[in-house]
């Protein structure tokens, strides 16, 4: 009776609409489904059929191998055991066996349809190996249609040789996707080719496109029950673990971009300050056994998702973490009125990308377990990653033995302005120039700080003015060519490592380019601008002229003229600053770029760079710009601090300890130096500093007014003494891999390939490493700008 009733009223509903709209496939979800998920308990009829739990053996009895080598084997559902008359159908899960020890990593639980949280719809989530987010644009709103539920979803097989295709056809919604399941050596290869996926109601549909708008990837491979002790390897910032079942309900489930947020969709107020990702992977460790999960491709665009097990976080008795793939970027924009709500809006066309990920079991009898414990944890994921990047991605070893850095940041000019005949008038202005950077450089060397890293910002006029800056020509307002040559000699001739910088993202129009043409597109269709925050409201800073965001299609001409240019004047470094971080996309008709596209645009570049001007330096690179690099600065320490994470770590630092030389953030922006500097010694990080010759109420309404700590006669002498404090122990290890990080409350324990051992208490400012102890207080002067 009350389906009826309910039948009545969508009829009735249905006549009231006007007659000029025409009706779609119905895409949320239905009814049922949006009652189930209201619903926590089960369905109280007595006829209820009980779930009773099966054995790995009993469902892999219903399996075959589909790939086998010498160390996995691939298990997926026999079609042949399907057993059609009592309506049984194939079950989308996978089975990943790891020869070494037996273990099985399963693609979804195998008993999620007993769980006694989740809802029906959640279960069939948990059931699926793919789950499609559809974007309906004409109702600017999504759907989600699981693989699992057949109902709405229908699975076809095709074998390969040395895996298996499966075909999701979504009927639902009419999208169609072919996914291969491939074994390598010691992986599993998941391949989605954006080309091969077929839409019904594709962008020319005349009664309103349905779109592929995001697809989650094996979204509960290696779940963990409630009752499985473990933890995630998370990528955020440094890295941070999220332990199973760690009961934080109240919590937000983890979800944040691979390499960041997409620049070009300016949001109103500005956001809360959290760290990136910059390396695309996580790990799943379970005792003697972990999965480390790697985006190899489409990671441009990708999202790592976690929860754990609860009401409030993943709904269900498991503890999940995946990749998801985004197929068609979104942004939002306001009809009319700001405060109203903002309109959805898609890409219309589906960029061509391939979306994959490996995933590698590990065990403890394998090689990557280096310290040879009982049990695996974080660090043998970072060495397995790290194991990819230099056999798979061409990462090549920079580090050197016996080598402390110490690295220095210098920004040379900035726009201020100045009353001229009674006018406000923006003017170049020399905060640090050439000359004064050397007497900083001398004053550090005598201080006893050796072996300086220097990057050089705002050197050129371009670079000052907020232009785009290619033409590598000493700005006069520094003091000119001939001070800049004097300045080089002086670096060259004492062992400085430097690296003139640039920034071209955010610029003016001029230097031929121009806000009208070379400017970014959102999708919404607008230009991008950057825009300045008030620091107390978060709101836009009107006062401030807007800059716009250099469109990604002219990066590779445009870094092909600076590298000419600076070959040309001599120059054989280089370092892109912020864009070895950031990832961004164009929409435009005419200049439409991808963040993969831009992604390959950043890697030729570079590639460029390498060939023709010689050493890069790379600020907090992602993941892509690593094979280019030869040093790297401003590595966090920290990660975002969400509420779901339970415990920072050094991932970061240790997937690169021993391959490529690395820093801190700066040491005298931070809130807490000492700390900051005992983190660095933990996790075998160089340090870093900002310094200019101006006095801080120089900087006042500048855009150097961030740099408020870094006057240089504050800094000089105790950069001195945090390096002589670390450079001894840092030496030791600059060359071997960690092997062993174990923190227990302020006191953390790092061991290297090498044998060195070092202990460092965070609480008495302390490092023990060969039976000696030494005190930050006895390097560094008390009374001076650390201590109170």
């Amino acid at each position: 009776m009350k389906q009826k009733r309910m039948i009545a009223c969508l009829l009735a509903s249905a006549m009231l609409l006007p007659t000029g709209i025409s009706a779609l496939p119905a895409l949320a979800d239905d009814p049922a489904d949006s009652a189930a998920d209201s619903t926590t308990g089960t369905d109280s009829d007595d006829d209820e059929e009980v779930w009773v739990d099966r054995t790995e053996e009993e469902v892999l009895q219903k399996m075959k191998i589909v790939a086998e080598n010498d160390n996995l084997a691939l298990y997926a559902w026999d079609e042949d055991k399907v057993d059609e008359d009592n309506d049984e159908k194939p079950e989308d899960v996978f089975a990943l066996k790891n020869k070494k020890n037996g273990y099985i990593w399963w693609s979804s639980p195998i008993n999620a349809a007993g769980d006694s949280i989740a809802t029906p719809v959640l279960a069939k989530g948990l059931s699926s190996g793919l789950i499609l987010t559809a974007a309906e644009i004409d109702d600017r709103s999504t759907t989600t249609v699981r693989s699992g539920d057949t109902s709405k979803t229908s699975i076809s097989y095709k074998s390969l040789s040395n895996g298996i295709e499966v075909t999701y056809n979504y009927r639902k919604v009419g999208i169609k996707i072919p996914v291969r399941y491939e074994l390598g050596e010691d992986y599993l290869q998941v391949t989605i080719d954006s080309s091969d996926i077929t839409e019904k109601y594709g962008p020319d549909h005349e009664e309103g496109p349905v779109l592929t708008q995001a697809l989650s990837m094996l979204n509960a491979f290696g779940a963990a029950g409630s009752d499985e002790d473990g933890y995630f390897v998370i990528p955020d910032g440094s890295g941070a673990l999220i332990n199973f079942n760690n009961r934080k309900y109240s919590a937000k489930t983890y979800n944040q971009p691979i390499y960041g947020k997409d620049v070009t969709a300016v949001p109103k107020t500005k956001g809360a300050v959290t760290e990136g990702i910059s390396l695309p992977m996580y790990g799943i460790v379970k005792g003697e056994n972990a999965l480390l999960a790697v985006a190899t491709s489409g990671d441009g665009n990708c999202n790592i998702k976690a929860a754990v097990s609860g009401t409030g976080q993943s709904n269900t008795e498991y503890n999940i973490c995946y990749f998801e793939f985004v197929t068609r970027s979104a942004d939002e924009y306001y009809l009319g009125n700001d405060q109203l709500t903002p309109l959805a809006v898609y890409q219309e066309n589906m960029p061509q990308v391939t979306m994959q990920a490996r995933y590698y079991p590990l065990c403890t009898e394998d090689e990557v377990n280096a310290d040879g414990g009982k049990e695996l944890d974080y660090v043998d994921i970072a060495a397995r990653y790290r194991e990819y990047l230099l056999e798979d991605e061409g990462v090549q070893v920079k580090a050197q033995a016996n080598s402390a850095l110490c690295y220095v940041d210098v920004y040379g000019g900035t726009m201020k302005q100045r009353n001229i005949l009674g006018f406000p008038v923006f003017m170049k202005t020399s905060m640090t120039s050439y000359e004064e950077t050397q007497k900083i450089l001398e004053q550090l060397k005598t201080a006893g700080a050796e072996n300086l890293v220097v990057s050089m910002n705002n050197w050129t006029n371009a670079g000052i003015s907020g232009k785009v800056d290619y033409k590598a020509k000493p700005s006069g307002t520094l003091g000119g060519k001939s001070d800049f040559n004097d300045l080089v000699d002086y670096m060259n001739g004492n062992s400085v490592q430097w690296f003139p910088t640039v920034n071209n993202y955010a610029y003016y129009s001029g230097a031929g380019y121009f806000s009208l043409t070379d400017t970014a597109v959102r999708v919404s269709g607008s230009f991008a601008r950057i825009v300045d925050y008030e620091r107390a409201y978060g709101v836009p800073y009107g006062e401030k002229k807007t800059m716009s965001l250099l469109s990604p299609s002219t990066f590779t001409e445009l870094y092909e003229k600076l590298a000419k240019n600076y070959k040309k004047a001599g120059l054989t470094s280089v370092s892109i600053g912020e864009m070895s971080s950031l990832l961004y996309g164009d929409y435009g008709k005419k200049s439409a770029t991808s963040r993969e596209q831009t992604m390959q645009a950043i890697e030729n570049s570079l590639s460029t760079l390498r060939t023709e001007v010689g050493t890069v330096l790379s600020q907090d690179p992602n993941a892509y710009v690593l094979p280019y690099t030869d040093t790297i600065t401003d590595i966090p320490l920290y990660s975002s601090g969400f509420d779901i994470l339970d415990e920072d770590i050094p991932l970061y630092q240790m997937v690169l300890h021993g391959v490529i030389p690395y820093s801190t953030r700066a040491v005298n922006g931070s809130a807490d130096a000492e700390r900051l500097v005992m983190l660095a010694l933990a996790s075998g990080s160089n340090l870093r500093f900002d310094m200019l010759y101006a006095e801080t109420s120089e900087l006042k309404d500048t855009d150097f007014d961030i740099y408020y700590y870094g006057y240089y006669e504050y800094w000089v002498e105790n950069a001195a003494q945090y390096y002589q404090f670390t450079k001894d122990i840092l030496a030791k290890t600059s060359d071997s891999y960690i092997v062993s990080y174990v923190q227990e409350d302020d006191v953390i324990s790092t061991t290297y390939a090498n044998g060195v051992k070092t202990v460092v208490d965070l609480a008495n400012c302390s490092v023990s490493i060969d039976g000696e102890t030494r005190y930050l207080r006895d390097y560094v002067e008390e009374g001076d700008v650390v201590f109170e």
